[in-house]
């Protein structure tokens, strides 16, 4: 399996879509975001245990897992998955690639729920921001986002509550997430408590 050789070709055609299409309101879900979600994806990997074809399966899923954001915004997985499957076969992918390529896409529905190694760490990958510095600046994105969109409008305070609420009841599922990234995270929940 020629395994650079469909990362790169996947990585030009989702970029190349969402620089074409994605609406400049999607203010978190966008191309930055699934660049970062690719990046986690190959560090946790990587840490993971993962073989060159399985983490070629995550990478694959990690730069299609938000294209159906391109069409609409509820139930975007679904889309998601035929984007994905429509471009691996017409490259001639077998059949156990894609649906790989699909259950890893799958899992990151709210609420994941992964089932195999390659799938925990595409999930892992996807709630990353939790555990990254910069985390408030992620939600304020998801925020804005969500306003367009959803029609959702959150006072501050409302905000932090949904943020805390969120942070607390998430888990990684990776033996990396739950021993490198959560502690990270954690530091957001104690920030997302002093500012409450």
């Amino acid at each position: 399996m020629p395994a650079i050789n469909i990362v790169q070709k996947v990585a030009a055609y989702v970029s190349m879509l969402m620089k074409k299409q994605l609406p400049a309101t999607m203010y978190f879900h966008n191309l930055r975001h699934t660049q970062y979600v690719v990046n986690a994806a190959i560090e946790i990997a990587k840490n993971s245990g993962l073989n060159r074809d399985q983490t070629t399966i995550v990478k694959v899923a990690a730069w299609f897992h938000d294209t159906g954001y391109l069409y609409h915004y509820t139930g975007h997985e679904d889309t998601s998955l035929v984007i994905a499957g429509t471009f691996l076969m017409q490259h001639h992918y077998g059949d156990e690639f894609i649906q790989q390529v699909w259950d890893c896409i799958a899992a990151t529905k709210m609420p994941q729920s992964p089932k195999n190694t390659t799938q925990q760490v595409i999930c892992d990958a996807d709630m990353r921001h939790f555990a990254d510095e910069n985390y408030k600046d992620f939600a304020h994105c998801l925020k804005q986002e969500w306003a367009v969109h959803l029609d959702k409008r959150y006072t501050e305070a409302e905000w932090q509550d949904i943020n805390l609420h969120l942070l607390q009841h998430h888990q990684y599922f990776t033996d990396y997430g739950k021993t490198v990234l959560q502690p990270l995270k954690q530091k957001n929940i104690s920030l997302m408590q002093t500012l409450a």
